[in-house]
């Protein structure tokens, strides 16, 4: 029995050294329920946070308005004109025709840009868009890295961008101012030269009524016949007779010219054509090839 007795007590003390089997021994209902052993696990590795690129603003001094040494005035290029155009929500109404910048502190570039307020129908005029506006960017001298960025923001004035922007102020103020391009069936177009081939045309009944009120005429002065011929583009050249009428304005073929000039479009007229009709009176004295040719053939050349 002692051996028996032996042999069991090595066995349990087997038992509690290697600790196997604590969950299925007995114990008292005045004791507590052995707590289970947590399973170990292997920690997670812990994501590193991947920097964001860093935006250079004038607050960080990334711009300091200083102007770079030996810097010069540089003519933006259509293709930058057309970028800053998006970057200030323009285009259509307003444009940016030309421009010029100058090479400031690290990569900036201090640039200014003269406006063009175009016929719109947004309520955009020279009265409420400036002359001029003003950007600062390191467009220019982007680098490739894929951490570099493209950064461009506005400057309210001249003074608030610092020397390099007075400089690139100045640097506009150089720049020839080109002559706006008339559009197709502007008045500027015409230059008066015959076209060639150009004949003699008479002008029609209906045409002649339409002049008398361009030439705000009709009941004391009317245009009874008239001539024309084809000019420059779409253009044609048209001189008519004066009539005067009996009338009680005191007016009369002494203080009346015997004939008048006008320019029109309406004969080269077509409703595919985007142009539309357009009449305009010329000078009295205008005496360019066109009008010479349309007195002649009128006889009063």
């Amino acid at each position: 029995m002692r051996t028996l007795a032996r042999v069991v007590g090595t066995a349990l003390a087997a038992l509690l050294l290697v600790g196997c089997g604590l969950d299925w021994i007995p114990y008292s209902q005045d004791d507590p329920p052995p707590r289970p052993r947590p399973t170990p696990r292997s920690p997670e590795p812990v994501p590193r946070p991947v920097p964001a690129p860093a935006t250079p603003t004038t607050q960080d001094g990334g711009y300091t308005g200083r102007v770079a040494k030996g810097a010069g005035c540089v003519t933006l290029d259509d293709d930058t004109l057309e970028f800053l155009e998006a970057k200030g929500a323009v285009g259509g109404a307003v444009t940016y025709p030309r421009g010029a910048m100058v090479r400031s502190s690290g990569d900036w570039w201090a640039i200014a840009i003269a406006t063009q307020v175009n016929p719109n129908g947004e309520g955009r005029t020279r009265d409420n868009v400036p002359a001029v506006v003003y950007f600062v960017s390191n467009l220019p001298w982007r680098g490739d890295n894929e951490l570099d960025r493209e950064v461009t923001f506005p400057v309210a004035s001249a003074p608030a961008g610092g020397k390099a922007m007075k400089k690139a102020d100045d640097c506009l103020a150089k720049l020839p101012v080109p002559k706006p391009t008339p559009s197709p069936g502007s008045p500027e177009t015409y230059s008066g030269k015959l076209a060639k081939g150009a004949t003699c045309a008479p002008v029609p009944p209906g045409m002649l009524a339409t002049l008398e009120e361009v030439g705000q005429v009709g009941g004391a002065v009317t245009y009874p016949r008239g001539a024309m011929v084809r000019a420059n583009g779409r253009w044609w050249t048209v001189a008519v007779a004066t009539q005067v009428n009996p009338n009680g304005a005191g007016l009369s073929e002494e203080n009346v010219a015997a004939t008048a000039l006008f320019v029109t479009n309406d004969p080269s007229y077509k409703e595919s054509s985007p142009d539309r009709i357009v009449y305009f009176p010329l000078k009295p004295a205008t005496r360019d090839a066109a009008a010479a040719k349309a007195l002649k053939c009128l006889g009063a050349g």
